[in-house]
């Protein structure tokens, strides 16, 4: 039996590995993954040609190990197999590949005793699709995170359509990359309108085809900013405190900037909501003037839904256009065709029929159309019983419970935040098993004795920040399976989650699938450290606090000032 199971091997299972190993060094830890390389995203058989990060160097890198200079291109931009080396660098430095099993996918994760006799002592199983072969371990890491699988729409007619249909996710397999090279496919639909979605027109645009790029209704399309704004790359910009300063969150600490929180966001009148909408626009207009929009029928096709008011309520995930050119080919339209429609479904021979009764052929469609949040290897009811969304239902009690929660928090959260009661388009009514209930999105809210932590979830916060984000999930995930972070009573812990979901369905519209915090993900970081007795600011004075770029070597050594802190204490480590 295994004392800890991660399931993962990208960014997030690596360093969960890794730091749950500097914490207990004498752990039996395997790290589990269904493909053929670590990696997760950035996995080898998920890189195409001319997929670029979107973080520039200095930025995609864990604090520990610095990504070689040479890896990027001179403007900064890292090459997806870059990003996929400095894993595997990661994973040999920390000594992780002994514990690696790839091509391992998980079919089914459940909680059983330990024995018949003894029903009290329980343990994870985790059984391993193909093989049936059943995994044994006392703590589980859920590394997986929110794109494991893919979302490919019911399309009616598919046994009948004679084209490939394909999702994003499959761009980068050897056979995938063979075809699109191949002169048969001359024609490509893009389904979808998130940064997949641009970065597979311009795959496809690139090998020589033509697309016709389908956009549904909904949150539209991203938002792309340029490589830069204001002399600095774009992406550095959501690393400065400044953006969560003047971002509403609920990520409150003891003396974390609480007078300006107050000041601004809680005992806000109109004078601080005007200017903290004025700002988010003024952003907003520098991000979007590059690209002229109106400029031609395509351009206009793929203006952001609420327009300047995009960045801040985020009705679609934000992306970095890796590659600019790409407008030029927007705008000419010779090449790709933009429609705002939904695809009925398709048809024999080659036809894509379009809601709109329009119909267009194609030799190729490609579903950049995102994924599933219903993490199958968890029956519904344990789904519920973790933490996750299930499609079944609480028992008549627990479900009142959540409701009342629910509705309470979404009354304080609007007190608190009132800016956020002018978002345009409010939240749906939603059931309460649709939610995420992980306290600091990490634990499960049922769980409390130390000796009954068996179970945490790193990656399961979008953010901006994932190197930063994942290392503090990682550190605070390792102490609460160990039991040495004291965490709140059972009710404190519910009605925290219901404030945070609460926020996140009132603050970014695109978060009402799966928990988001795109601006604020310094000010979590913060209450991560907080709750782990380290100090967050990392920075030597004021001015570079507030106004500086964090960087995740900025939090090195941040593993090791929590084991100086755990010296001296009699509680022992409950990870063995």
């Amino acid at each position: 039996m295994y004392d800890v199971i991660v399931i993962g091997a990208g960014w997030c299972g690596l360093v969960a590995a890794k730091t749950y190993l500097q914490v207990c060094p004498d752990a039996n830890i395997l790290i589990v993954d269904g493909d053929s390389s670590i990696g997760g995203t950035w996995s080898e058989d998920r890189l195409y040609p001319h997929l670029v990060a979107e973080a520039h160097h200095g930025l995609f890198e864990f604090s520990d190990l610095q990504m070689r200079k040479d890896s990027a291109l001179p403007d900064g931009r890292i090459p997806s197999k870059a990003v996929h080396d400095y894993l595997v660098e990661y994973a040999t430095k920390f000594q992780l590949t002994d514990r690696l099993r790839l091509n391992t996918w998980v079919e089914n994760i459940r909680r059983e005793p330990i024995s018949p006799t003894d029903k009290g002592s329980q343990h994870w199983v985790i059984t391993v699709a193909g093989t049936g072969e059943q995994l044994q371990a006392k703590k589980i890491i859920i590394a997986s995170g929110l794109t494991s699988e893919p979302l490919i729409p019911s399309l009616p007619g598919r046994d009948e359509f004679e084209g490939e249909v394909l999702h994003s996710k499959a761009l980068g397999h050897p056979q995938t990359v063979g075809r699109i090279s191949d002169s048969c496919i001359r024609h490509a639909v893009v389904y979808g309108g998130s940064k997949s979605a641009f970065d597979a027109v311009y795959l496809l645009l690139r090998a020589g085809k033509t697309v016709d790029w389908v956009i549904r209704e909904g949150g539209g399309p991203s938002m792309m900013t340029p490589l830069s704004v204001l002399g600095q790359p774009s992406f550095r910009l959501n690393n400065s405190r400044i953006l969560g300063l003047l971002s509403p969150n609920p990520f409150e600490t003891p003396n974390e900037s609480s007078w300006w929180r107050r000041l601004i966001h809680q005992n806000s009148g109109r004078w601080a909501q005007f200017f903290i909408i004025a700002f988010w626009r003024i952003m907003a207009w520098l991000l979007q003037r590059p690209w002229g929009y109106d400029v031609s029928p395509n351009g206009k096709q793929l203006n952001p839904l609420l327009g300047l008011d995009s960045l801040f309520w985020s009705p679609a995930t934000l992306g970095v256009m890796t590659h600019p050119e790409l407008w030029d080919e927007i705008h000419s339209g010779e090449r790709v065709k933009i429609h705002r429609e939904t695809i009925q479904g398709l048809g024999s021979g080659k036809r894509v029929i379009l809601g709109n009764g329009h119909e267009l052929s194609t030799d190729l469609v490609v579903c950049a159309t995102g994924w599933h949040a219903r993490h199958s290897f968890f029956a519904p009811d344990d789904q519920l019983t973790v933490g996750l969304p299930s499609k079944t239902s609480f028992d008549p009690k627990s479900q009142m419970k959540w409701n009342d929660l629910q509705c309470t928090a979404d009354r304080d959260i609007l007190e608190e935040l009132p800016i956020l009661q002018q978002c345009p388009i409010p939240p749906p009514p939603l059931r309460c098993e649709d939610d995420y209930h992980l306290y600091r999105f990490i634990a499960p809210s049922s769980e409390i004795p130390s000796h009954e932590r068996s179970i945490a979830f790193v990656g399961f916060l979008r953010t901006a920040g994932a190197p930063i984000v994942y290392e503090a999930q990682s550190l605070w995930a390792a102490a609460y399976l160990t039991g040495t972070l004291e965490v709140p009573e059972t009710a404190q812990r519910e009605r925290e989650v219901a404030r945070t979901n609460a926020w996140i369905r009132r603050r970014y519209i695109c978060g009402r699938k799966v928990p988001f915090a795109l601006f604020d993900f310094l000010p979590y970081v913060d209450m991560l450290y907080r709750d782990l007795g380290i100090n967050p600011r990392r920075k030597p004075n004021v001015i570079a606090e507030t106004c500086g770029l964090y960087q995740p070597r900025d939090f090195r050594g941040v593993v090791c000032e929590w084991q100086v802190r755990q010296r001296g204490k009699e509680k022992p480590l409950n990870g063995l």
